[in-house]
């Protein structure tokens, strides 16, 4: 059996994504954040106050991972963590005023780093791949949920 790593999805797929998360890293470095703070910021832009357990199924990580990735969010002043009063076994996430100025920076870079990744593609070529990639996404979410 043969296998081709420039012919392989997964491959392929994989060596995107670490291009991605460089160049978004090298964007972020002025801000003093990493592109694994980005999916946690902008689930807290769009609704501050999320528990951990919410934050970590929207994002789609494992939840060591996000304990990890918000305990370096919280060192570095981006979130507080405040216990819930009605549940104390609740913890909520929240951003900090440092964390709320960041927003048009991080989305700057996220635009500029689609733009360079999508160059040379046309309007109907960018919507064909995010189809195309959305339904590997499901694909894959299915195969986990049936095992």
């Amino acid at each position: 059996m043969h296998y081709n790593p420039n012919e392989s999805t997964s491959a392929l797929t994989k060596k995107v994504a670490s291009l991605f998360v460089r160049l978004s890293n090298q964007c972020l470095k002025k801000q003093g954040i990493t592109h694994a703070y980005t999916p946690f910021l902008v689930q807290l832009w769009d609704r501050d106050g999320q528990t951990q357990a919410e934050l970590h199924r929207k994002i789609g990580i494992e939840q060591p991972v996000a304990v990890r990735t918000l305990d370096r969010m919280e060192r570095d002043q981006l979130i507080r963590r405040v216990r819930s009063e009605t549940d104390r076994r609740e913890v909520k996430i929240y951003l900090t005023p440092q964390a709320q100025l960041l927003q048009d920076e991080v989305i700057s870079c996220a635009l500029m780093t689609n733009e360079v990744a999508t160059k040379g593609l046309n309007k109907q070529d960018k919507i064909v791949l995010q189809q195309l990639l959305k339904k590997i996404v499901a694909n894959l979410e299915g195969a986990l949920q049936s095992t």
